[in-house]
């Protein structure tokens, strides 16, 4: 996933550096070299911006912000301070590279757009250097989307039902390509920690419709909300819907639903139920039990399994 371009900061907390424009190669470009004086209530703004109690060097001398853009962004695996988890490789890796000459942490820089948005809004600089993306309509949101094939997903239920500003469960391949492309914004259910970004598994984020911030959960491969083959086989043979966006093909998204609605679920909703009956379910299925039957018998027959989601979803077997 790298077709929307990715706004990232590196700081250099000494001013180490005279420039660093010999060290940004493609796909990093340099966009500005901000000039910072040291922090008045230096403690308090560095505490803050990393979200524990700092009391050190940075922010006690001048220091040099530079704000990069990704324009190939990719997102792998790394060993971080906040353990093994998924980060932007090109700031990760210049920024190892350059605490091999500065040491220690003298050099900082974002692993994540979420990092990025809230660094510029601790140091006061977001308004000025940050633009958020705002849809005027869900079609709108569905629309841009559409704008990047190389991006599979679909809204896995409820998609006949829900009205604007109502909350939509996503899928993806790719939860921060999803995230990039919509300039969504992590609020995770539980600790601000649990967020996806942080390494945790809360995928609630929120985006800019008209006047309202919508909530999404941004569901992605290996997550375990489903079985990740479940999942895969979903993206792969998803169909489009008549209002632009894409579901899961009919026979995913019944036995899907009924896991949904009896393992996620301590009850089944009425609204769950008369899907059921659309796709031709009598009333001898319409109980846990009798619907278990018939999805152990689907799971087992395509290879899936159950799978224990994260701590937010139920896990009723």
């Amino acid at each position: 996933m790298n077709s929307v371009s990715e706004l990232h900061l590196l700081i250099d907390w000494t001013c180490h550096f005279h420039s660093l424009h010999k060290d940004i190669n493609a796909p990093l470009q340099l966009v500005t070299r901000i000039k910072m004086k040291k922090l008045d209530c230096k403690n308090e703004i560095i505490s803050k911006f990393y979200d524990t109690p700092v009391n050190d060097f940075r922010g006690n001398t001048d220091f040099n912000i530079y704000i990069i853009e990704d324009n190939d962004p990719i997102y792998e695996n790394r060993k971080t301070s906040k353990g093994v988890r998924k980060v932007n490789i090109h700031l990760f890796d210049l920024k190892k590279s350059l605490r091999k000459i500065t040491g220690g942490c003298a050099i900082h820089a974002t692993d994540n757009i979420q990092e990025t948005k809230e660094n510029l809004k601790v140091l006061g600089l977001y308004d000025e250097y940050y633009k958020e993306k705002t849809f005027n309509t869900i079609q709108d949101v569905f629309r841009e989307l559409n704008q990047h094939p190389e991006l599979k997903w679909i809204i896995t239920h409820n998609f006949d039902t829900f009205k604007e500003g109502d909350d939509i469960d996503f899928l993806t391949d790719d939860y921060f390509g999803f995230m990039r492309i919509l300039d969504s914004v992590e609020s995770p259910k539980g600790s601000k920690r649990n967020r996806v970004s942080d390494g945790g598994s809360s995928v609630r984020n929120y985006i800019n419709v008209g006047s309202k911030s919508i909530p999404i959960d941004i569901r992605y491969l290996g997550d375990n909300y489903f079985d990740k083959k479940l999942q895969q086989d979903m993206l792969m043979k998803r169909i489009e819907h008549p209002n632009g966006f894409y579901i899961p093909n009919k026979e995913m998204h019944l036995y899907s639903l009924i896991y949904h609605a009896i393992i996620h679920k301590s009850n089944i909703s009425s609204t769950y139920l008369k899907v059921f009956r659309q796709y031709g379910l009598n009333d001898y299925d319409m109980n846990k039990k009798n619907l278990k039957v018939k999805l152990d018998t689907w799971l087992q027959n395509n290879g899936y399994s159950y799978c224990k989601p994260e701590p937010s979803v139920g896990y009723f077997i």
